[in-house]
């Protein structure tokens, strides 16, 4: 038997059996961007269920002052000169956010009233909030010259 001349190998035929050295990640990064959507969408789920159970045991969010406004049909924006007054559940008034007693509410209303005359009030009553306090608030508004008096709503 006879060697004939040494036959060169071609990389083909290693490459038939060998591994690739590439991966798809295509559908790993589908899997990944559907999990993210889903964690967004729970956990803002959650957190809207969280905030409702917290008013209606009359508990508040210590990182800011927030207001569970009752429903409604309201289609107007907040704009930048409106005066926001908050009540909150426990009878606490908020004016721009700063507390403000009620026996200095009258004061409070009237220096808006001549520093900014014709704004509007917008009044952010929690759902759960005396009815009297937000009357209250109503009749202080229209004695100190405030007229223009919207009730805050959410869709």
């Amino acid at each position: 038997m006879q060697a004939g001349p040494p036959t060169e190998h071609s990389g083909d035929e290693e490459d038939e059996g060998g591994f690739f050295a590439e991966i798809n990640i295509t559908p790993l990064t589908d899997v990944f961007l559907v999990l993210l959507i889903i964690l967004m969408v729970v956990s803002s789920s959650v957190i809207e269920d969280e905030k409702e159970e917290a008013y209606q045991k009359g508990l508040l969010a210590e990182r800011a002052l927030q207001v569970m406004t009752p429903e409604g049909a309201g289609n107007e924006d907040l704009v930048p000169e409106d005066v926001v007054i908050s009540v909150l559940p426990d009878r606490t008034v908020y004016v721009e956010n700063e507390e403000v007693p009620r026996s200095a509410l009258d004061a409070r209303l009237s220096a808006i009233a001549a520093e900014k005359p014709g704004v509007r009030i917008i009044l952010r009553a929690d759902k759960t909030a005396s009815y009297d306090v937000v009357m209250d608030i109503l009749a202080r508004c229209s004695k100190n010259g405030l007229g223009n008096v919207a009730l805050a709503s959410r869709d």
